[in-house]
């Protein structure tokens, strides 16, 4: 027997197709691996059995295909010949371009052999019709073609050629490990970092025929902003999941295999390798139920379960099968769809959004991207695909960077096993064990879903626990009324801890008196607060430091002081937990609050937030009623346990502080060679910050540092993803930035805010 192509469906077939295209694939679909042909330019001997001899398979019988196994759907593509060793190549591509007439989206690419002409190929991707080149291992000129390396069958030529004309490069990369091979994960990365400008496709998702490869190997790949992969003849979810989850939807290329296709079979993952089975070659001495399909039905029913598997939305779907295609064809660099959809956003959400650190005017309303489309340790992207280096951290929340997988992995699991029920999540426990081990002077917990809330609840408490009402802070503190009380009576009290001027709109005026903020390291500030809230007093709440450590034992006699007025000290450490030490400052500086709290990096970006205290203060609110549905939920918990964990095994805290140090000392380096902007630099070593004399230049600073890569503001912070490499690129691109806005003039930008005082 030998391979048949398929023409027609039967039954089992049709149950299948609809299986996997109903509610799945969109009407319009870019198809950007099939194949176009004339068996007429086959070697000798070289024609595959399954096609006729001296017969071209052209446009109509791609469209011919379609319209049996994807029915009412409109199909466009990327074609090219058939490779095979020895064929007239330039017979292929003339009989192609006679397919392709360059009308509409469909182009071409131009089958070549390494021994070709390089001017001649050039001449095609001048014709408008082909658009970049399609190499093969079987020209390559090696004893054994399934262990080609990539530059024996695509030698630079090409992609240089391909760099010159913003072109396509499809390459199917061969070795037994495929995208796992050091060999050639070395060649992608080498020649697409030298050639930015080629835009290479990695066939069969990068050839992952065995899954295993996708999951091991594509991580490789994240930040090479020109690689995509295709989907095309692959017959394996789990290749596809890792694809969608590792390089993200609009990564991943839908394309047919057209010949492969129409054949009857599959291609099955295997210890380190992969075997194809056709059912026309025989299967007698294996155990088979049921019926084989096409290659092209089984393919997309395996792309449909992995992009249920990994919640594609409708406009997932739409990237993957048209839209991801033609940015590739058709790119649109001017597209600024961020600042475009902020200003759409201003109209329909207060504020724009729920948090101030993200509202574009503290930035630059010009060009800040506003949104991303997704996140993955270091590197984040905008709604266009442009990547940044990440160096905000969002806003303190990410610690391990972005994305991290231990954390993803216990927080599906929890979603998986359900995240919300009557009963309570047995990781509520779990959590309490793991932060009363690391705060051995604590004997109970409370959660919230962020920071401000966290806060919140610990001012209940301590009021709870002393009867008491007034509460003396220093530093920023959330939004709560609690906090902004201490505006009601002088709107400029929050000036050195929050933004200058801040209106209390919406607090009760009985508040005013009830809150008094106190300077850091001055203790008659500290004790001038102390007599005005004049017995009252029911907490100090504070953040253990900012740009200075404690001198002279502040800390300690602040806490004395608290204790001997019968008050609770509660030590803020939403921002500094998990970065500034281990569980937080507290240890760093030798003190013990009476309540500790915790939010942001303490679960790296899901809502979560501990308020961790002694028992008696904990005990003594327990007739306050204090509960809230979410509280309870699982996810929060589920993140924080595994963050915690990684964090303690991977020692996070003395990385990041050590890279911190290099930054910083980086950053005062910089600050210094720019005299002119007098730009001053503040903060911890891991979450340094600038502050620049003219607040104009700040927006002037964000928008070339976008340009360069970066995403970054006034405040930065280092994550356990960042490495000594990246920090030395942002420092560099930083110092020609600075060079560039030193020049400019500054009025234009006036008015732009700094930020928030309590990180300068």
């Amino acid at each position: 027997m030998s391979l048949k192509l398929v023409t027609e469906l039967n039954e089992t077939d049709q149950k299948l197709l609809h299986r996997a295209i109903d509610g799945f694939v969109p009407e319009k679909v870019f198809d950007v691996h099939t194949h176009l042909f004339h068996t007429r330019n086959f070697a000798e001997g070289k024609r595959p059995v399954f096609l006729d001899e001296s017969r071209g398979y052209g446009m109509a019988d791609f469209q011919e295909a379609m319209r049996v196994w994807l029915p009412g759907r409109e199909v466009e593509g990327l074609f090219f010949g058939y490779p095979s060793a020895g064929n007239d190549r330039a017979g292929e591509n003339a009989w192609l371009q006679s397919q392709v007439d360059g009308t509409g989206n469909s182009r071409a690419l131009v089958l070549a052999a390494p021994q070709d002409d390089p001017a001649e190929v050039e001449r095609l991707l001048k014709t408008g019709v082909f658009v970049g080149i399609k190499p093969y291992r079987l020209y390559a000129d090696v004893p054994d073609t399934k262990e080609a390396e990539i530059e024996s069958f695509a030698p630079e030529w090409m992609w240089e050629l391909c760099d010159r004309h913003d072109g396509v490069m499809m390459l199917h990369i061969m070795l037994a490990d495929g995208i796992t091979d050091m060999r050639n994960v070395e060649v992608i990365r080498r020649l697409c970092t030298r050639h930015p400008r080629c835009k290479l496709v990695l066939a069969h998702v990068a050839r992952s025929f065995n899954y295993r490869h996708a999951r091991e190997g594509l991580h490789h790949l994240i930040d090479l902003d020109n690689v995509v992969v295709d989907t095309s003849a692959v017959t394996q979810a789990g290749a596809f999941r890792a694809a969608l989850e590792i390089l993200g939807p609009r990564r991943v290329l839908w394309g047919s295999d057209y010949m492969v296709s129409e054949l009857r079979g599959s291609c099955i993952t295997q210890g380190d390798g992969f075997t194809w089975i056709h059912p026309e070659l025989g299967t007698e001495k294996l155990t088979v139920f049921g019926q084989y399909t096409t290659v092209g039905v089984e393919s997309l029913l395996c792309l449909r379960e992995a992009c249920e598997d990994t919640g594609m939305t409708q406009g997932d779907l739409e990237d993957i099968f048209r839209e991801n295609a033609l940015r590739l064809l058709k790119p649109k660099n001017d597209a600024h769809s961020g600042p475009q959809l902020w200003e759409e956003a201003k109209t329909k959400i207060s504020c724009g959004t729920g948090l101030l650190s993200k509202r574009a005017h503290l930035f630059d309303p010009q060009s800040w991207p506003s949104y991303f489309s997704r996140a993955k340790g270091a590197w984040l992207w905008d709604l266009d695909g442009r990547r940044y280096t990440d160096f905000t951290g969002g806003v303190g929340a990410i610690l391990l960077g972005h994305a991290d997988d231990e954390v993803n992995a216990a927080v599906k699991r929890r979603v998986n096993l359900g995240s919300y029920a009557t009963l309570a999540s047995p990781d509520e426990v779990k959590l309490a064990d793991a932060l009363l081990e690391l705060h051995p002077w604590a004997g109970k917990v409370r959660y919230a879903r962020g920071g401000g809330e966290a806060l919140g609840l610990a001012v209940r408490i301590a009021r709870a626990a002393t009867g008491k009402s007034g509460i003396a802070f220093c530093g920023y503190h959330g939004w709560s009324d609690w906090y902004l009380a201490a505006n009601l009576s002088d709107d400029a009290a929050l000036d050195g801890h929050l933004l200058p001027g801040l209106q209390p709109l919406g607090v009760p005026r009985e508040l005013a008196g009830t809150a008094v903020p106190f300077r850091y390291n001055d203790p008659d500030s500290f004790k001038a607060a102390m007599q005005k809230l004049d017995g009252r007093l029911a907490a100090v709440v504070m953040e253990p430091m900012r740009s200075e450590l404690p001198r002279d034992g502040f800390m300690q006699k602040v806490i004395d002081a608290c204790h001997a007025a019968g008050a609770v000290y509660v030590l803020d450490e939403v921002t500094s937990g998990w970065r500034y030490g281990f569980p937080g400052a507290a240890p760093v500086l030798g003190i013990e609050p009476d309540i500790a709290v915790y939010a942001k990096a303490m679960s790296n970006g899901y809502p979560a937030g501990a308020i961790v205290g002694r028992n008696e203060v904990m005990d003594a609110a327990n007739s306050s009623f204090i509960s809230s549905s979410y509280w309870t939920d699982g996810v929060g918990t589920a993140a924080s346990l595994a963050c915690i964990g990684k964090m303690r095994r991977e020692k996070v805290q003395p990385y990041v502080w050590k890279l911190g140090e290099r930054l910083q000392s980086g950053l005062r380096e910089i600050a210094a060679r720019h005299p002119e902007l007098q730009l001053n630099t503040g903060g911890m070593p891991c979450a340094p910050s600038l502050v620049f004399a003219n607040p104009a230049a700040k927006p002037l600073m964000i928008r070339h540092m976008l340009q360069r890569g970066y995403l970054m503001s006034s405040q930065l912070y280092v994550t356990w993803s960042h490495g000594d490499e990246m920090v030395a690129a942002m420092l560099a691109a930083l110092d020609e930035t600075l060079a560039e806005v030193a020049k400019m003039p500054l009025e234009a930008a006036q008015g732009t805010q700094q930020g928030f005082a309590r990180l300068v």
